[in-house]
């Protein structure tokens, strides 16, 4: 009997805890997750090789999230980059994963970030590529990127 009284109590805390916990979630005041969406997609038309591709990732959700990987039938290989400045002049450094904050939105410019992609095949003015963004908890997200001269995208 006095094993079952020392028992009682912590399966109650939990069992009072777990439906607390099911009762704010309900509510909506647990916050919503990280849902990521990819718009603005474009690709910078090819003077060599390799090019790259830019987009807009906006988050509603009340968690950040992680870009971990892109992929493109375009391309041989993609790599996430951005600018860096090294001793008064830029250059691109790449990076493993880029970080899309809860409530916030990353655009992806010459300037800021972007993926770098080989190509496959020569790419020209007006083609759709299709691109493949993963994302840690927003998960897959696929998108079409048109191929844009120099100065066509505002």
């Amino acid at each position: 009997m006095s094993v079952f009284r020392a028992a009682i109590a912590p399966l109650l805390a939990g069992a009072v805890t777990l439906g607390s916990l099911s009762a704010w979630t309900m509510t909506g005041r647990a916050g919503r997750p990280a849902d990521v969406r990819v718009s603005d997609a474009w690709v910078m038309v090819p003077m060599a090789p390799q090019t790259s591709a830019f987009f807009t990732l906006t988050n509603s959700g009340d968690a950040s999230d992680v870009l971990v990987a892109v992929r493109s039938s375009a391309s041989v290989v993609t790599m996430i980059g951005r600018q860096a400045d090294h001793d008064g002049s830029g250059s691109m450094v790449m990076i493993d994963t880029l970080t899309v904050p809860a409530h916030g939105t990353i655009r992806m410019t010459p300037f800021t970030t972007d993926v770098m992609i080989q190509q496959t095949h020569p790419l020209t003015a007006g083609e759709r590529v299709p691109f493949t963004l993963v994302f840690r908890r927003s998960g897959t997200v696929r998108v079409t990127a048109v191929v844009v001269p120099p100065g066509g995208h505002s």
